[in-house]
């Protein structure tokens, strides 16, 4: 254990201080405005026109995780509950909503760590502390993949805090 904590402590410490970069072009700056991207309860159109006016790479926000995680639940949302069905559209709109009132003249790196943090209150605001806990398991689940990120972790002990459930991840 002792081994386990002498080099996961620098490792976290480094990872939270941006130390390793992701290959993202970070000092380009949105030469359109995030207005022009129209937001949805039911389709990921906003992320695919913000791809294309701010180009964030494959690991930036738009295309590593907006995107991709948007489309894998409007394919899934029919094998959620209906209670489910009616939180995942209303959470993407709020996702949505959120960025595009704050992305104006962000850089790549700055609109990655927005997001996340904007998926805690969304999350929060639009009711997953009411789904069911099979439900909100099921949500976490299909996001496994972004657990490969330290701040997604540090999102994920946030909203376990606010829907103060123990045992969420």
């Amino acid at each position: 254990m002792k081994f386990t904590i002498n080099w996961v402590l620098p490792l976290i410490t480094v990872l939270s201080l941006g130390l390793f970069a992701h290959g993202e072009p970070n000092s380009e700056v949105m030469p359109e405005s995030a207005a022009d991207c129209p937001v949805s309860h039911e389709s990921c159109e906003f992320y695919r026109c913000m791809s294309k006016q701010q180009p964030c790479g494959k690991k930036g926000y738009w295309k590593g995780f907006g995107i991709p995680y948007c489309e894998l639940f409007v394919k899934d949302e029919h094998k959620f509950s209906q209670d489910s069905q009616i939180w995942l559209q209303e959470v993407r709109f709020c996702l949505q909503v959120r960025l595009r009132e704050t992305a104006d003249g962000l850089r790549c790196a700055q609109i990655k760590q927005k997001a996340i943090q904007d998926h805690v209150s969304c999350y929060v605001d639009t009711g997953f502390c009411q789904l069911s806990f099979p439900e909100q398991f099921k949500i976490m689940w299909y996001l496994k993949g972004a657990l490969r990120d330290i701040n997604t972790w540090r999102e994920a002990d946030l909203l376990r805090r606010a829907c103060q459930r123990p045992y969420l991840p």
